[in-house]
């Protein structure tokens, strides 16, 4: 199968790739032209275009030549905390972003499958008695950037019920790995514990809220996931990608300085602490399970030891 992915030299993206080109897919990737070079590849991949999500006459022309059978649609702005502070870019890029690739899509006239990564802040807060919080769940999202994934999703069911597009979309939980940027929390504990190792810093680690528990998954089950949805999921639905059980920060924390191969302090960062943080964050995987027989492969301490390597290997 003929696939694209957008925002294939991302996190994600690059895991995604790997995945599907390891399933014999014919695999393209799409990325924004300020990352496109002479000599740009990605693993995996057969073909770059280079094309901005808001040029739409540009992406257009990508999407027609590269004639996809499946587009997984990765790009986005991606970080809650800074769309508050960038809130028009996130809205643009997301929203308009996602409009011009459904728009080109169908101008294809080969109606191709379409994945839209979504994200579990569209719950908004959710009581821990309403938890784990399943895809029938009313979202109630509280930055711009759920905001916009949550428009995105509107988008989509637009393109679905009214163009005959088979779109789907995620509602994604937390994920981490290896590649992941140090803006998350589990990689950035795993940058501080490479850099004590290493001894490029103090032996300490600054660290914030370690209360909260999350649903973190390994960023290679996420992208199984999202290939499983594509193969045998239901048009016009909702999928939560979650493992479907949660972990504390601290227990994120604990492992990795378990990890560690030298002795680690702890500091509290009250400036690490965010004003959106809620105690408890859990999906519901039963839906995913149930369409397509997905489960996760790696265990969170896998994960996190993956992902330490790959910081040693960084650093």
């Amino acid at each position: 199968m003929r696939c694209l992915v957008t925002g294939a030299a991302g996190f994600v993206g690059r895991h995604l790739t790997l995945h599907l080109n390891g399933r014999g897919h014919d695999v393209s990737g799409l990325v924004h032209p300020s990352e496109f070079h002479s000599d740009f590849s990605i693993e995996g991949v057969k073909r770059v275009e280079a094309a901005d999500l808001l040029d739409d006459r540009a992406l257009g022309g990508a999407v027609a030549r590269l004639a996809p059978e499946a587009i997984y649609h990765l790009a986005a702005f991606s970080n809650p905390e800074s769309s508050l502070k960038h809130a028009r870019q996130t809205l643009e890029t997301n929203i308009l972003g996602t409009q011009n690739l459904l728009a080109a899509a169908k101008a294809t006239g080969a109606a191709p499958k379409v994945l839209l990564v979504g994200s579990a802040q569209q719950y908004g807060k959710v009581d821990e008695a309403d938890q784990p919080i399943s895809e029938d769940r009313e979202q109630k999202p509280l930055t711009p950037y759920s905001v916009s994934k949550a428009s995105q999703e509107l988008l989509g069911q637009r393109y679905f019920l009214s163009e005959g597009l088979p779109v789907f979309w995620t509602r994604s939980f937390n994920h981490t790995g290896p590649g992941q940027a140090d803006a998350y929390v589990c990689s950035s504990f795993a940058r501080q514990v490479a850099q004590v190792e290493k001894g490029t810093r103090s032996p300490e680690i600054h660290v914030g809220n370690l209360a909260a528990r999350r649903d973190f998954m390994d960023v290679r089950d996420v992208a199984r996931a999202y290939s499983a949805i594509l193969d045998s999921g239901k048009p016009g639905r909702a999928y939560n990608v979650c493992r479907g059980e949660a972990v504390s920060i601290q227990e994120v924390l604990d492992t990795l300085i378990e990890l560690s191969t030298v002795p680690v302090e702890v500091k509290v960062d009250p400036e690490r602490y965010h004003a959106l943080d809620a105690p408890l964050i859990v999906g519901d995987v039963t839906r995913l399970h149930d369409d397509t027989g997905w489960s996760p492969r790696y265990s969170m301490k896998q994960t996190l030891e993956d992902l330490l390597n790959d910081w040693r290997r960084r650093v």
